[in-house]
């Protein structure tokens, strides 16, 4: 098992990330406090929607902190109607305009077949992971990586590279590990990122999680960045309360019983099931 114990680790071009960050998504009213909050609790990770409004909402935090660019690490996205060389090179543009910054830490594909492009995919994919190598090739983006996709998508998306993906964001939590996905990304040396779903306190609520966080003396939301660091991933938060994610820096210090982790794997599923992405409505 391969466990990250770092606050950092590199990516195969040697870029260093940390291994907490935390998940700057649309529908929340108090987006510019909650990034105030998760800087204030020590998180310099941001991975950020590429929804406008969100963008112009962390470059309106940041600039209300003493936090130097150069101290953050930030995750800019590929949307679903921007892919495509001409409109993925565009939408990067305009994304680093509203966050106020002249680079990305990482560019990532937010979704891998988007419906609106599924008759052509073979074709978007390809160009819009060009887009992608020319950002990287250029400096504007420091990592290039993909979101949300499944083994047949990073293999496709190897075929037909110059650069390989840095980065693979996915939904794993206990539960749902994702074991197929996470072993294609390991065996390619792509960096994992790993994320509860949206109603995630349907999980850490879990009677499960509830066990483990009394046997390790912590936090359900503790045993969850645990989970992912047992896996060698990147954990990606959300939340408002700054002591919570403040807490979440303590999965540093204890390990996981690998049985434990096993179980985790197989134990019942608190989120929704699994998304194809060559099928998904959106």
């Amino acid at each position: 098992m391969h466990a990250i114990n770092e606050t950092v680790t590199n990516l195969h071009n040697g870029v260093r990330v940390p291994t907490l960050g935390y998940r700057v998504i649309p529908g929340h009213a108090n987006t510019v406090n909650n990034v105030l909050t998760a800087l204030s609790a020590g998180i310099r990770h941001f991975d950020i929607s590429s929804h406008p409004d969100v963008e112009k909402a962390f470059a309106k935090a940041a600039s209300k902190t003493n936090v130097p660019r150069e101290e953050l690490f930030l995750t800019v996205r590929i949307a679903n109607e921007d892919h495509g060389y001409e409109r993925a090179i565009h939408a990067f543009r305009n994304s680093l305009t509203r966050l106020q910054t002249d680079y990305a830490d990482l560019l990532m594909i937010d979704w891998p077949n988007p419906k609106m492009y599924r008759d052509n995919y073979e074709q978007m994919a390809i160009e819009t992971w060009k887009a992608l190598e020319t950002a990287y090739k250029s400096g504007a983006a420091r990592a290039i990586g993909v979101a949300n996709y499944e083994a047949r998508h990073i293999e496709f998306c190897l075929e037909h590279s110059e650069i390989a993906p840095m980065v693979n964001e996915a939904r794993i939590y206990p539960g749902f590990p994702f074991t197929d996905n996470l072993y294609c990304a390991n065996e390619h040396r792509i960096q994992t990122e790993g994320f509860l779903p949206e109603n995630y306190q349907a999980v850490l609520q879990s009677r499960e999680l509830g066990i483990f966080a009394e046997k390790y003396k912590v936090t359900p939301l503790q045993i969850f960045v645990r989970y992912l660091f047992e896996k060698g991933c990147i954990a990606l938060l959300y939340g408002e309360d700054q002591k919570e994610l403040e807490s979440c820096f303590n999965a540093y210090n204890f390990q996981l019983n690998p049985d434990d982790v096993k179980y985790m794997d197989v134990m019942k599923n608190y989120g929704p099931e699994n998304i194809n992405p060559d099928e998904a409505d959106f």
